[in-house]
C-alpha cells in the first residue's frame, strides 16, 4: 500500500479575532496537553524511528507527524492572536512522559487510533466552547487531518 498524502487537500481558514485569553485557554490542551499535537509529533517521530524495518510504516508516521506539527503551529499562532502565549503546556508543562513509546507496531497503530479519535472528541468539544467562528473552522479544518489520519493507521494496521 502506497500512501501518498497526509492532510486533507481543503486550505486552512485565516484566523480572525479579538483579544480573548479565556479562548486562547481553551487551545492550550490541543496545542500542548498530554493529548496534544505536541504530544502527537514527538509520538510519531519516535515510532518512525524504531520501525526501519518497516520503511512504508516509518515514512507514514513521519508524513503524519509533519501534519501534527503544522496543527501545532496553527494553534500556537491562533493562542497568540487571541492574546495567550503559547507555552508548551495547558495545565501543566509539557513532558517527554507524554509521549506513547510503545514499541510494538500493531500495539501502537491501535493506540494511534485511539488518540486521534480522543482529539477529534476534545476539538469538538473546544467548538461548542468558542465564539470566533475562524477559529472553529481552523479546528473543524484539523479534524478532517484527523479524520484522514485514522483510515491510514487502520490501513497500516491490516499489515500486522
Amino acid at each position: 500500500m502506497e500512501i501518498l498524502k497526509f492532510a486533507s487537500d481543503l486550505p486552512y481558514p485565516t484566523i480572525e479575532v479579538n483579544k480573548s485569553i479565556s479562548e486562547s485557554k481553551l487551545l492550550m490542551p490541543s496545542y500542548a496537553g498530554s493529548g496534544s499535537e505536541l504530544t502527537a509529533v514527538l509520538t510519531y517521530c519516535f515510532q518512525s524511528y524504531i520501525t526501519p524495518r518497516y520503511p512504508e510504516l516509518a515514512k507514514a508516521l513521519m508524513g503524519i507527524a509533519k501534519v501534527e506539527m503544522h496543527h501545532h503551529k496553527l494553534l500556537g499562532t491562533a493562542i497568540y492572536e487571541l492574546g495567550g502565549y503559547p507555552v508548551m503546556g495547558a495545565r501543566t508543562y509539557w513532558n517527554g512522559s507524554f509521549a506513547n513509546y510503545t514499541l510494538d507496531p500493531k500495539k501502537f497503530l491501535q493506540q494511534n487510533i485511539m488518540a486521534e479519535e480522543a482529539a477529534i472528541m476534545n476539538y469538538e468539544r473546544t467548538i461548542l466552547n468558542l465564539s470566533y467562528e475562524s477559529v472553529k473552522m481552523l479546528l473543524e479544518r484539523i479534524i478532517l487531518d484527523e479524520e484522514m489520519h485514522i483510515k491510514i493507521f487502520k490501513e497500516l494496521l491490516k499489515e500486522f
